[in-house]
């Protein structure tokens, strides 16, 4: 009888995972700086809101949702096993998808999310490593009624390090600390090549624009303001020279100074 091997890690998976769970306020992935609404709501003198998030997810039909919501708590658990196995999830209080609760605005890429609304199943677990980070932005117009109840979704731009915490750009408080660069999830670029033919006579290339005055009317123009130039060069040395004729004294008719005339 033939056994077929399993993987070790698949099954370390299947006997489950720990009943104790690790909690935290923080944590960093894909580029962003997640934080819980808790964490946010106990640290005071924070400068940026870092809980809003948004997954994709698409259905059997190949239709793409997107899910906005807003992390409650951060949790990771460990498998049972000699294998160091681990999972971070976000818990998180999802707004309704529906179009009763998310509106698009396809022609000038607008997405709104009603605040008070929710998501109608129990499913509030997500993978870390699947979310994007979001920004939620209510409405300064508070004459419109409407409008209050909505808040528009700012997408988030990762970035390419992650500063520790506790330094300035975490907080309004500055303080001196260094930023340490880490390194996140990037996926690899396109399979393939391609090739730059540089087999070119550089030396015989013609230039397309040149310098070069060939209009008659520019060279009969150039050549009147030399001409008036070298008269004026002219002009000017002339009288130089006879400035210089006025200042030079007559010592021939000039008598001679004898010492014993005092």
């Amino acid at each position: 009888m033939q056994t077929t091997s399993v993987d070790a890690a698949l099954c370390q998976i299947s006997y489950g995972f720990r009943s104790r769970v690790s909690s935290y306020g923080g944590y960093d992935v894909n580029g962003y700086r997640f934080r819980s609404k808790e964490h946010e709501r106990e640290k005071s003198g924070l400068a940026t809101v870092n809980s809003g998030v948004c997954v994709s997810c698409v259905d059997d039909d190949n239709n793409e949702t997107e899910y906005y919501g807003v992390i409650k708590d951060i949790i990771k658990i460990k498998w049972e096993g000699s294998l160091p196995l681990e999972m971070v999830l976000f818990d998180c209080d999802w707004f309704d998808p529906t179009p009763s609760g998310t509106k698009r605005t396809e022609n000038l890429g607008l997405v709104e999310v009603k605040h008070a609304a929710r998501l109608s199943v129990f499913e509030p677990f997500v993978m870390a490593s699947q979310v994007k980070q979001v920004y939620y932005l209510p409405y300064a117009c508070t004459k419109r009624p409407d409008l209050a109840e909505w808040w528009v979704v700012y997408q988030v731009s990762p970035r390419g390090y992650i500063p520790p915490y506790g330094i300035s750009d975490d907080s309004t408080t500055s303080g001196p600390s260094q930023v340490q660069e880490l390194s996140f999830f990037q996926e690899e670029g396109l399979d393939g090549t391609f090739v730059i033919d540089l087999n070119i006579e550089l030396d015989n290339a013609t230039p397309t624009v040149s310098d070069e005055i060939t209009d008659p009317k520019d060279l009969e123009f150039l050549s009147k303001l030399n001409s008036a130039a070298e008269d004026m060069d002219d002009n000017t040395y002339e009288d130089d020279e006879e400035d210089q004729d006025d200042d030079d004294y007559d010592m021939t008719n000039h008598p001679a100074y004898d010492p014993n005339d005092y």
